[in-house]
């Protein structure tokens, strides 16, 4: 700090000076040619209009581009983009990400605090900001569905002592937290007592129920996806965390209120979920930034949204702004409308430039790498997939699923044949969905029917399967399906198509069964024909991979499928397979 102080004052040069800026001012939200000053990694002094050019030991011509801090990302998994955090570094930081809040709770549900330990670890070295929110939500709803481990308040606690470790992950039991259940009180408060950030997940949540989940301390929200829920929200003081994700693009509805209410300083900027074709295509925080533009939003105030907002949400109070004393985290980009990052500094270092790093991202191998996380405890068969039931005919409850609705589902009653045990389930709008316990708990099995979801033929299986990552296959064929699941079983988790008992489509994920080693360009590929192939099955959705890893996620409404069973989202209670009569086949 000291050198810094004495570069500020002119005692001895800056290790860096960038000339010929153009300086977004985010907090006057002025623009101005500037130079700045970088001594020891952070911003040492910033020239005003008419002051004369600093000394430097090196110079870098920024040759008008605009200089603006490093955007920060509010609520990421890593592991939905299916790559270990170097190689995910390796993909956004040229897109002019610098810093993110990392939510573990994916890699948690399968392998628990060493999961959380493993990003950690891998993140170390990496040129980027890695803060990590202890997982809330393993399972993300308790006594629905099975997980790898079970974190209760005494495992958060744990989890905050850990290395930039800085609150709690999105609460996503918010009918605990509202009905003061003993669990989710508990791991609340921790965040609480150690004045930390605690981070919402409330879709929908109105009136007195948003104001009690407001008042366990509960600061922000990422699933408002609604013009109504998102002025409620900001207008009873809750920061709206703006999502755009790979299947979710909530800034087309969300930006009209953001203008309406003059732009609140209580909005941020968040991807949650992309994966590596988007991230290759599109981009991560970047492409919010340009939806946001093209939707009519003034470029600075998007651009306070995903620094100076995250910032101050995140309590992180070196970053966020250009200013004196803060870290030298900074991006250059020519034309803001455009919004295409042309280098990326991080502690004044040049890291990447024209979309690709400068530098080497280290990624040294780790224990949790090697491990075969699939664990089930007998074969699978193709009676698994067969619904069994006695007499001529049974009323069914179905998952109904519309594509305009994305990922919620709702429930309907069906009436189904049985012949010689076997219910009659392989009319042309419905599908199997089978889900396996896979971390060696109990060896549960559920098994369901989906309505309209246009599966045609064939099998789709994954490990990657929202929250707590069981196995889960859908499919039409019972033999299809087996040969999916056995292959995922073999090779340690991934996503798999089968078609005609030959997998034409894949991605291995052997981390956890959620990741690869493999780097973006290689993983966007392989992600790229796995979706042209899933929606060659006749399976109409913009994000393919999401919607199936969605169906057996309790906390969407309105109806799911665990490892114990079908799931009313809802009321929290379970719902029987036959609606009258008939049994399953266990």
């Amino acid at each position: 700090m000291g050198k810094a102080i004495r570069a500020a004052k002119g005692e001895i040069p800056f290790d860096l000076v960038i000339q010929n800026v153009q300086y977004m001012n985010l907090i006057t939200r002025e623009v101005y040619p500037a130079e700045i000053g970088i001594s020891d990694g952070k911003i040492a002094h910033v020239t005003q209009s008419g002051k004369d050019g600093l000394e430097g030991k090196a110079y870098y011509d920024a040759k008008g581009k605009h200089a603006l801090p490093g955007l920060i990302d509010t609520h990421v998994h890593i592991e939905s983009s299916m790559m270990n955090p170097a190689h995910f570094a390796e993909a956004i930081v040229p897109r002019g990400t610098t810093t993110i809040a990392c939510d573990p709770h994916e890699i948690a549900n399968v392998l628990g605090i060493a999961g959380v330990e493993y990003i950690v670890e891998a993140s170390e070295e990496i040129p980027m900001s890695v803060f990590i929110l202890a997982p809330s939500c393993v399972p993300s709803v308790p006594g629905m569905e099975t997980a790898g481990a079970a974190f209760g308040p005494q495992e958060v606690k744990e989890i905050l002592k850990c290395d930039r470790v800085i609150g709690i992950g999105e609460v996503m039991d918010f009918v605990g937290v509202i009905e003061q259940s003993e669990r989710m009180s508990g791991i609340v408060a921790a965040g609480e007592e150690a004045n930390l950030f605690v981070q919402g997940h409330a879709p929908s949540l109105s009136g007195r129920e948003l104001s009690a989940y407001l008042s366990a301390g509960i600061e922000s929200d990422h699933e408002t996806s609604f013009t109504d829920e998102a002025r409620e929200k900001l207008r009873v003081g809750m920061v709206l965390e703006c999502r755009e994700s790979s299947i979710v693009h909530d800034l087309e509805t969300l930006v009209p209120v953001i203008q309406e209410l003059q732009y609140p300083d209580t909005t941020t900027l968040c991807s949650d979920d992309r994966e590596p074709d988007d991230l290759l295509r599109e981009g991560h925080l970047d492409h919010g930034i340009r939806r946001a533009i093209a939707l009519g939003m003034p470029p600075i105030e998007i651009l306070r949204m995903a620094t100076i907002h995250g910032a101050r949400l995140l309590r992180l109070r070196d970053r966020g702004i250009l200013t004196p004393g803060k870290r030298a985290d900074l991006i250059l980009v020519e034309d803001l409308e455009e919004f295409i990052v042309d280098e990326v500094f991080v502690e004044g270092e040049l890291i990447a430039k024209s979309g690709a790093m400068t530098i080497e991202v280290h990624a040294p191998v780790h224990p949790v790498e090697e491990q075969n996380s699939v664990h089930l405890d007998r074969p699978i068969t193709e009676a698994d997939f067969e619904v069994r039931a006695s007499g001529d005919a049974v009323r069914m409850n179905v998952i109904a699923y519309t594509p305009e609705t994305h990922i919620l589902t709702k429930r309907v009653i069906r009436e189904f044949s049985v012949e010689a045990g076997q219910v009659q389930v392989d009319e042309a709008d419905l599908c199997r969905l089978a889900v396996f316990e896979r971390h060696g708990v109990n060896g549960n099995r559920a098994l369901g029917v989906i309505q309209g979801f246009g599966l045609k033929e064939g099998a789709i299986a994954s490990t990657v399967s929202h929250d707590c990552h069981n196995l889960v296959v859908v499919g039409k064929d019972p033999r299809d399906m087996k040969i999916a699941a056995e292959i995922l079983i073999e090779s340690g988790g991934g996503i798999v198509c089968i078609k005609d008992g030959k997998r034409v489509a894949g991605i291995d994920l052997p981390i956890a069964g959620l990741m690869s080693k493999k780097g973006l360009k290689e993983m966007a590929g392989e992600t790229r024909k796995l979706k042209e192939t899933i929606q060659s099955f006749g399976i109409d959705a913009v994000s393919p991979i999401i919607q199936v890893a969605a169906f057996a996620l309790p906390v969407i409404p309105e109806i799911r499928l665990t490892d114990m069973g079908l799931v009313d989202v809802i009321h929290q209670s379970w719902i029987p397979l036959f609606e009258e009569g008939g049994k399953t086949n266990e």
